[in-house]
């Protein structure tokens, strides 16, 4: 039995920057994400660093095999900086997003929010309120911009009117203030030829969700009637390439197109220029418990993920899994630990895209602030704030002793909080999905010869 590893797991923490992975019967993956550095080492390796943690007499050889540990930068004579805020982090948004309508012209078969079962748009009020808000922090912080968003909740274009007025609010204050503005939104891409020609010439950048080919998304998107939806974003998103305008493509895997994600990279790389793809595993929430849409196992989604990931190398395509981020060291995995600045349609502040609905039980804790109308402006609640902001990664113990704790920084919380039904972060199915697809990354990491290893 190898010194450091615990009984029954596959890897373990040398300290609090120092994790060893085992690959088989007689090798390791020694990890340190602070320093960017991964290697190889045998048992012997293993158990001499453990003897040296727990102070034990080393041999010479010993010695000299923890000093080229030093050398190759595993281990630091002095504590290295991790990737937090600093903790008089105070909230001063400089980004809103906005969910401007509840409605919505699909019924995916898995929405999280079951889009369109209500019919509430935003005022234009609240969302002029947001802008005043995010742009004067933005100056107040010495910042170049701040961003305005929309996201839903439903489908933002459905309030198009409202989406032009804020839009050119937006850019009316930026030039008032002698700010940049950025504009994004999250979309599902029904554009009529008037909608996208505005977004071409206002939009920064745009996220658009389709599954794939015809027959995955027209059944996992349809429309409110039932009709297919590909044909329509097809084309938009081809608008969109011949205009060289930036966006972002997001699929959902579900236990029926799982095998097929290999397949979806090449369809999207031969049919579009997008930026990037983005793919995540359904989770079980919102209309899947009445459509039975189900999400893909874990062993699944690793296996598939790997091959259609190691097809995007091939063909130069960007794929993405949110919780696969070993290029990134974070604290935290999304803004809705403390950070995020989400206005509802009824004026509602959430921290969490997730949490649309005031009667989820979660809008407790991640609902946090409200647009007074009277007052004209927002009234936050300052304790949920600091209670948010401390799901920061480096307070979270059950991530304490995870190499990946830096990276996917703690997950989801909303996610982990559906399957712990608290407020305690106990880990998800997605920490399995998260640690697998790193060790993937890892092992390419440390196979490219430019990459030193010990």
């Amino acid at each position: 039995m190898l010194r450091c590893m615990k009984p029954d797991g596959r890897t373990a923490a040398l300290n609090d920057n120092l994790f060893v992975i085992r690959r088989d019967e007689t090798t390791f993956i020694l990890y340190s994400p602070l320093n960017r550095k991964a290697g190889v080492i045998n048992r012997s390796g293993v158990n001499t660093i453990a003897r040296y943690f727990e102070q034990e007499t080393l041999s010479e050889k010993e010695a000299d095999y923890i000093g080229l540990l030093y050398e190759n930068r595993f281990l630091n004579k002095t504590g290295l900086p991790k990737p937090i805020f600093p903790d008089n982090y105070s909230f001063m948004p400089h980004e809103v997003t906005l969910f401007l309508t509840s409605r919505c012209n699909l019924r995916c078969r898995y929405c999280y929010a079951e889009a369109g079962k209500k019919n509430e748009d935003m005022a234009f009020e609240t969302a002029r309120a947001a802008i005043d808000l995010v742009a004067h922090n933005a100056g107040l912080a010495g910042l170049p911009q701040f961003t305005v968003g929309f996201h839903g909740g439903g489908e933002p274009t459905m309030a198009w009117e409202l989406m032009t007025e804020t839009v050119k609010y937006a850019y009316q204050v930026a030039d008032d203030k002698g700010l940049d503005v950025e504009i994004f939104a999250a979309s599902n891409g029904m554009f009529n030829e008037k909608q996208r020609d505005f977004i071409l010439h206002n939009f920064t950048n745009l996220n658009i969700s389709i599954d794939g080919p015809a027959d995955i998304q027209d059944y996992n998107r349809p429309a409110v009637n039932g009709a297919g939806s590909f044909a329509v974003i097809r084309d938009n998103l081809k608008f969109f390439d011949e205009n060289d305008f930036s966006y972002g493509v997001r699929a959902t895997v579900t236990e029926r197109n799982v095998r097929r994600m290999e397949e979806v990279v090449e369809w999207f790389k031969a049919e579009f220029n997008v930026r990037y793809l983005h793919i995540e595993p359904v989770w079980q929430c919102g209309r899947c418990l009445t459509s039975g849409e189900k999400a893909p196992s874990d062993e699944d989604f690793i296996q598939y993920y790997i091959k259609a990931y190691e097809k995007a190398e091939q063909l130069g395509v960007n794929l993405i899994y949110s919780g696969l981020r070993l290029d990134a060291l974070l604290s935290k995995f999304c803004a809705a630990p403390g950070d995020g600045f989400n206005v509802l349609p009824d004026g509602s502040v959430t921290s969490c895209y997730e949490i649309t609905e005031k009667e989820d039980p979660k809008a407790e804790l991640f609902h946090y602030g409200k647009y007074d109308p009277e007052k004209k402006t927002f009234e936050f609640e300052q304790e949920k704030i600091k209670r948010l902001q401390q799901y920061s990664v480096e307070n979270i113990a059950w991530c304490r002793d995870c190499f990946c704790k830096w990276h996917c920084a703690g997950d989801c919380i909303s996610k982990v909080f559906d399957e712990s039904h608290s407020f305690e972060h106990q880990g998800s199915s997605r920490c399995k999905l998260n640690r697998q697809l790193t060790i993937m990354q890892l092992e390419k990491l440390i196979t490219n010869p430019k990459n030193q290893t010990i």
